[in-house]
């Protein structure tokens, strides 16, 4: 894979401007719908493109849902990955962007609810970009920034998990509206850095030493 393929590298040369539409509107419908209830007529008259065309770039739905998560993807690793060697601040990025584009996680739970049928084909760059997202980890922790006790891949997902808490907790998901107040995101932003500042604290270093304990 080249770095223009990578969702880690520089984001991928303009996109022609038709797909780009297809691309925006299939976005906007399948965080609404989910892939089983997205509908390929409204994507193409969001598009202000014909079915025809549509179908000439993405033969199926599920071809669609996959590039749609490729280019979230692109967007989000390009916004959050480059020179970010502090996890917590990393953490504090990854909320940034949750907020900014909350149509992305709504995306990654349509597909996690649709299951394996919703990707075709599978997305490498998925896998890809959790490698490197752990490779972080192991790095930080060989630098002694991070609690080297931690098992990696278990740390990056806690870090997503701490990123998203607000959106997956059941009174802020289900019974109040999303937070739009830039004084209520500063905190929630504050909490989220210090939360995962915290959880790597190495042991006998400034902060309370965590992690997890056998």
């Amino acid at each position: 894979m080249t770095d223009e393929d990578s969702p880690t590298g520089a984001l991928q040369h303009a996109i022609e401007p038709t797909r780009q539409r297809i691309l925006e509107a299939a976005r906007t419908e399948f965080a609404a719908h989910g892939l089983a209830g997205a509908r390929i007529d409204r994507i193409a008259r969001s598009a202000s493109a014909s079915k025809e065309r549509l179908y000439a770039y993405y033969r199926k739905k599920e071809e669609l849902f996959s590039a749609v998560l490729e280019l979230n993807l692109a967007e989000f690793a390009h916004a959050v990955s480059t020179g970010r060697a502090d996890l917590a601040e990393y953490a504090g990025a990854l909320y940034d962007h949750s907020v900014a584009h909350p149509e992305h996680l709504r995306i990654i739970d349509w597909a996690r609810l649709e299951g394996q049928e919703a990707t075709d084909p599978p997305n490498p760059l998925v896998e890809e970009f959790h490698a490197e997202q752990v490779r972080r980890v192991v790095a930080l922790q060989e630098a002694g920034s991070v609690d080297g006790t931690w098992d990696p891949e278990h740390l990056s997902a806690l870090v997503f998990g701490v990123v998203s808490c607000w959106i997956h907790e059941p009174a802020s998901a289900f019974f109040t509206q999303p937070a739009s107040d830039n004084t209520v995101i500063a905190a929630r932003r504050a909490s989220v850095v210090q939360a995962v500042r915290r959880l790597i604290t190495p042991a006998g270093s400034s902060g309370s030493p965590v992690g997890p304990t056998e």
